[in-house]
């Protein structure tokens, strides 16, 4: 039965206990009247609470405590700046239809405090500046010139983490800062990298508008100066246990395509002037897909997919993803040295077409309802399709949802703070690529994983991740031909 907590309530390999052994908490976050001020305050604020409210069985109940402000620009979708800042933090989260917070005037008892500028009971204080964010014992300003929204939501996404963590049984805590602009984790603030343009091209092609995705088209949307085309692209559409980690999707969405949903949410009140083009279908088959395509971001969770991107033969391509504590973030190539978006992502078995229809014929009338409306066709439509095999646009949207819903495989683990951090990591690593050469992932250091077990750990930071050597795609049994305009385009990036 699909739940909100189904993706989450796994144990991550045993790391956790279980899900009926959590300990949900009582969370109160409180924003100090400086920082609700603030952009970068308000961004942690809006993030840190829509995190919550998505963490069914870690938490109990929320509380918060802000002030009355006005809301700035690219802090929550859907609301204009100068509104009301508490009603775009409360309506937001209880939206998504899990765990609504409301608005107390001091702290509650037994409530685990968590801090955003000088708040002085705080258990946690989030601290942040425009690349780097973490959490600290201590009270502090929350930076009123922090512009970017990488760092408020980067800590944002670690107090939530925190939480879970702690509700699942690992209390264990150290003070520190993760520094997305050189992907070291630290106990001290780092220093400022070089300032970004006032202007900055952005055109993309994001694959994959899901749990990773849509934290990544957020942290765009909220980050100054960027213009140009942002084409999106993901053939599935939103359903009930997407909601534990999908920052943009709420109650009203379940049941709607993902890239176009996703696009309307963000359409207006952005930081920058990008413009969201949405395909909601396979990447491959974008409708307006640039010709050659400069920049590839991956956000999708499937091993073939991966393969059909990286088919695509882009410029540059980076890639990020979750793996139960840890997310990820890669840049691929150069060809023959470090992986490429297929490398170590074997591909998973795969059904049939003619076995995923007769699956369809063979299921009860509830689910074929269900399905068809997912494809928002008529079930006669639906039935029709299955019978007749008939090749067609609708293919690209049935098929995937058949294999999802009807080879359904064990879900992965996945919780929201997870995704996001891999999200904002993506969104900033894009943003770098338009910006400085003198990056912390590069030809050499290519990929980082930030285990959030231990998030203050060394190993949380650039390393080299080398080809597989027998790879589909790079290795010696992949196409010569695709191999060599890869390596052309790359060495012309």
């Amino acid at each position: 039965m699909e739940a909100i907590a189904n993706r989450h309530s796994g144990t991550a390999g045993g790391t956790l206990v279980a899900h009926d052994q959590s300990k949900p908490l009582n969370v109160h976050v409180s924003i100090s009247a400086s920082a609700a001020s603030t952009a970068a305050g308000q961004r942690a604020l809006w993030m840190l609470v829509n995190l919550l409210a998505r963490s069914v069985g870690a938490v109990a109940r929320i509380t918060v405590a802000c002030p009355e402000a006005k809301l700035h620009p690219a802090v929550a979708p859907g609301y204009s700046a100068g509104s009301s800042l508490v009603a775009a933090i409360l309506e937001s989260a209880k939206a998504i239809g899990a765990i609504p917070p409301r608005l107390a005037a001091g702290t509650p008892e037994q409530s685990f405090v968590l801090g955003i500028g000088r708040v002085d009971d705080a258990d946690l204080t989030l601290v942040f500046g425009d690349w780097w964010g973490g959490l600290d014992y201590t009270t502090s300003d929350a930076g009123t010139e922090v512009t970017l929204p990488f760092g408020p939501y980067i800590a944002a996404a670690h107090a939530a983490g925190h939480v879970f963590r702690v509700s699942r049984g690992l209390v264990e805590f150290v003070p520190f800062v993760y520094d997305a602009w050189k992907h070291v984790t630290a106990s001290e603030i780092p220093p400022n990298p070089p300032p970004m343009p006032k202007k900055l091209a952005g055109d993309f092609l994001l694959a994959g508008v899901g749990a990773v995705g849509t934290a990544t088209m957020l942290t765009l949307w909220a980050t100054p100066g960027l213009k140009g085309r942002a084409q999106i692209a993901d053939a599935d559409t939103v359903d009930l246990t997407n909601l534990n980690r999908c920052v943009l999707f709420d109650a009203s969405t379940v049941g709607l395509p993902k890239a176009s949903t996703a696009a309307e949410v963000l359409q207006t009140g952005g930081a920058g002037s990008l413009v969201w083009d949405p395909h909601d279908g396979i990447a491959q088959e974008h409708p307006r897909r640039q010709q050659p395509l400069q920049l590839l971001l991956s956000a999708v969770d499937k091993n073939r997919s991966r393969l059909a991107i990286q088919r695509l033969i882009p410029t540059m391509a980076l890639g990020a993803s979750t793996y139960n504590l840890r997310s990820s973030l890669m840049r691929a190539g150069p060809l023959g040295a470090r992986a490429c978006l297929v490398c170590h992502n074997p591909l998973e078995p795969e059904i049939s077409d003619p076995e995923l229809r007769e699956r369809y014929l063979a299921a009860n009338q509830e689910t074929q309802a269900r399905l068809a409306e997912s494809l928002q066709i008529s079930r006669s439509e639906l039935d029709s399709w299955a019978r007749t095999a008939r090749c067609g646009e609708l293919d690209n949207r049935a098929l995937p949802l058949l294999a999802e819903e009807l080879d359904a495989k064990p879900h992965q683990f996945s919780v929201g703070y997870l995704s996001v951090l891999a999200g904002v990591l993506l969104a900033a690593e894009a943003v770098k690529e338009r910006t400085s050469s003198t990056r912390a992932l590069d030809d050499d250091k290519n990929h980082v994983s930030i285990q959030t077990l231990t998030p203050w750990s060394s190993r949380n930071n650039a390393t080299r991740y080398l080809r597989q050597e027998d790879c589909i795609f790079c290795g010696p049994a992949g196409s010569a031909t695709l191999q060599s305009m890869w390596a052309d385009r790359f060495s012309h990036r």
